[in-house]
């Protein structure tokens, strides 16, 4: 019952079990990666075929004709018969007297610490 060879065979049965074991855990193991990767580049496309379509429509618009009479407007300062066009000055100087006599008309606003400005709002504010 218990002989060499009994004992022999019974080591070699457990060993081929355990390495079938060992190869379908490492052949799942495997697959998940593999899955893993596969789900990553469906989402890597996905973001891609959404950026291909914002592409898409920028290229569209840019061949629009309210595009080009945007970019005539801005760059050339044209404008259409009755329309109205409205002019940001960035000269510091021309700001600097458009906003001093609109700071003339304007009442300055009151000027308060921080825990002053607290006490207002929790406390001061209700009493006015």
């Amino acid at each position: 019952m218990y002989n060499s060879r009994n004992i022999f065979l019974l080591v070699g049965v457990f060993c081929a079990v355990g390495f079938l074991l060992y190869s379908l855990a490492n052949f799942l193991h495997e697959s998940q990666k593999i899955n893993h990767e596969i789900d990553k580049i469906r989402a890597q496309n996905t973001v891609a075929r959404e950026e291909l379509r914002e592409k898409e429509q920028q290229l569209k618009y840019l061949e629009t004709s309210q595009r080009v009479d945007k970019e005539a407007k801005m760059q050339m300062s044209k404008k259409l018969p009755g329309e109205e066009v409205l002019v940001f000055v960035k000269d510091k100087s021309i700001q600097e007297a458009i906003l001093g006599a609109a700071q003339l008309a304007l009442p300055q606003p009151l000027q308060r610490t921080p825990l002053e400005q607290w006490k207002w709002i929790f406390f001061d504010r209700f009493e006015e």
